[in-house]
């Protein structure tokens, strides 16, 4: 099953020209790129939250 995979789609890219094929990589490689950013964005975030927390309870701790 995964030889016909492989054939099918070996096939159905020797109809595109080599400008096509790479476009086509490209768009892949910036989808993958938006999604890592998205992955960093959401830790930068959860690390900034800590952060944030780690400050309140230094603050609280200091007060007695």
């Amino acid at each position: 099953m995964v030889k016909k995979k492989i054939k099918k789609k070996a096939k159905a890219r020797k109809g595109l020209t080599p400008l096509q094929k790479i476009k086509k990589e490209l768009g892949k490689l910036e989808a993958l790129h938006a999604k890592e950013e998205a992955i960093v964005d959401k830790i930068t975030e959860i690390i900034d939250e800590e952060d944030y927390l780690d400050d309140i309870n230094e603050n609280w701790e200091g007060t007695d």
